[in-house]
């Protein structure tokens, strides 16, 4: 049966309602119509729920007199059980076969697993809805607004339970691929964003976040990829380079070896082999630029901008303190790095050498050491003519809108377990990645 109405079913549809308002309906404001069509259309959607589930029931599930189980031997048929399912249009009760396993003494129902139904009774449509709900909001406003908006009321801890399941799906195939990848040698996927990587620059940008997890705070690990997309000519006029493309998200707590191994096939899904350029953007963390070489060779390392910036602010606070003076240098330091690169902003720290105590100058040899260290990564205008992006605006956003947005509210105390899970939805809710948030709402 199909899942659309045609032309006729729906002419067929108004009818009726056209009939029951005739004889029920009434409203004397356009708010009052607005709200009882809202009514109307739930109630409906609730009844045609149960016609639908009660024409699926019949004989729902039977595979004949035995049925394969899971430890290999085979389960009896002993009859229908009746279930309840709960979607975004209300409850309603089905009865499918049951099979009982006496070797393993475990029950199985073939139309809960082909319906991707858990022991849970909520469908994988409402899942993957709530969940995606759960991603962009903290679970107290989640519940309020699919209340007011949706017309579906759950418990907080049901949503809890729902959004764990589903993340922890998500994550589990993550890990499997990753596993599949460095074991096997198993290419990824192909995510759909790849069309729009192919014969691009891809940029990747890599950081990390604190979180409260487990009774104290953890790094968060952080990663950002898209694809730079070629300014139009009005943009070009004054931002002659990459703008940023469609984005997906990774986040996770571990160590930065295994983030390293987590990342590469995330980036091979979204097509980083098949663009003409790898872009690998990131700040001075050191475990970021090994995670670089290690797994992205032949990627071109660019240190960000903003952050280099800093360390020419933390001079000037060391040399002129917060005398305006110091302002002014740092803010023509920072033109001078990004026109003319290292080269250009040793020059200026050059000039200051003669003024500077001893004091001073033990402050001042470490980031100078810093610039010198990083020369090639600072190759600013060479970046800039290119085209290239020089700051990893993308990820610092994804720290905050992936991490803080999510995980850091006033009072929030996460388990890694439910953290770890959250982050795999909303990493999916913010890619805007909603099939395959669809796709693990369904049990295996």
């Amino acid at each position: 049966m199909t899942t659309n109405l045609s032309a006729e079913m729906r002419a067929d549809l108004h009818d009726h309602v056209r009939a029951w308002y005739r004889e029920h309906g009434a409203a004397e404001t356009l708010e009052a119509a607005e709200l009882l069509a809202v009514e109307v259309g739930r109630a409906a959607a609730e009844c045609a729920f149960e016609c639908g589930v009660a024409s699926c029931g019949e004989r729902a599930g039977y595979r004949g007199a035995r049925q394969a189980c899971a430890c290999g031997a085979a389960a009896r048929f002993v009859g229908y059980r009746r279930r309840w399912v709960r979607g975004l249009p209300g409850e309603a009760p089905v009865s499918r076969a049951y099979y009982h396993c006496p070797a393993c003494h475990r029950g199985l129902a073939p139309w809960d697993q082909e319906q991707g139904l858990s022991e849970s009774v909520f469908t994988p449509h409402l899942k993957a809805r709530v969940s995606e709900v759960c991603g962009r909001e903290v679970y107290q406003e989640a519940r309020e607004t699919l209340a007011r908006l949706a017309g579906v009321s759950l418990a907080v801890s049901s949503l809890e339970d729902i959004a764990g399941e589903v993340g922890g799906r998500l994550r589990a195939a993550e890990d499997a691929r990753v596993q599949a990848h460095f074991a096997a040698g198993h290419w990824p996927e192909a995510d759909p964003l790849l069309p729009e990587v192919v014969g691009r620059r891809a940029y990747l940008c890599v950081d990390a976040a604190k979180a409260h997890t487990d009774g104290s705070w953890h790094d968060i690990k952080a990663a950002a990829f898209f694809p730079g997309e070629v300014p139009t000519a009005k943009v070009a006029a004054q931002r002659p380079w990459d703008q940023v493309g469609s984005k997906r998200y990774l986040a996770i707590q571990e160590e930065a070896d295994r983030f390293g191994q987590r990342v590469y096939p995330f980036a091979l899904r979204l097509g980083a082999e098949r663009a003409k350029e790898r872009v690998f953007l990131g700040d001075g963390a050191d475990w970021i630029w090994k995670l670089a070489r290690e797994q992205f060779s032949d990627a071109r390392e660019i240190r960000d901008f903003y952050h280099a910036s800093e360390h020419v602010w933390e001079i000037a606070r060391v040399v002129f303190g917060e005398a305006e003076a110091g302002k002014t240098w740092a803010g023509n330091c920072v033109e001078r790095l990004r026109d003319d690169g290292v080269k250009g902003l040793l020059a200026s720290l050059a000039e200051l050498r003669p003024h500077l105590t001893p004091g001073m100058r033990s402050a001042v040899l470490p980031e100078v050491k810093y610039f010198r260290r990083n020369r090639k990564r600072m190759a600013y205008p060479q970046y800039r003519a290119a085209g290239m992006m020089i700051g990893s605006g993308p990820v610092e956003a994804a720290c905050k809108s992936v991490v803080g947005g999510r995980l850091k509210g006033t009072g929030m105390r996460w388990s890694r377990k439910g953290a770890d899970a959250m982050l795999a939805v909303r990493t999916q809710v913010l890619g805007r990645e909603y099939a395959t948030l669809a796709r693990y709402a369904r049990a295996a």
